[in-house]
């Protein structure tokens, strides 16, 4: 399947699609492919908004080790992560 990611680079080749609904929220990972290298692409849909961050594909395994570490964590602290964005692009924070 080929798509555009809708942020410019009409280059942009879905490799896999996948959806999830949690309660209200619906999140979807899409993993893609354009001239400068795969990422992924989560996006959280709520009823009014829909936020989304990019990793890039040498990033995902970091991001998967650090969302492993907080959902099995002992403790039962609540995280929240702001997508925050500037001239350079979209972060956490």
């Amino acid at each position: 399947m080929e798509g555009n990611s809708g942020g410019g680079g009409g280059n942009d080749v879905e490799l896999l699609c996948k959806t999830l609904q949690v309660e209200h929220k619906l999140f979807y990972f899409d993993l893609k492919e354009n001239p400068r290298g795969r990422y992924l692409k989560i996006s959280e849909k709520t009823s009014a908004t829909r936020s989304t961050i990019i990793v890039p594909s040498n990033g995902i395994s970091w991001f998967l080790d650090l969302f492993n570490y907080y959902v099995s964590s002992d403790e039962q602290d609540v995280f929240y992560f702001d997508i925050g964005e500037n001239r350079r692009g979209r972060f956490l924070k």
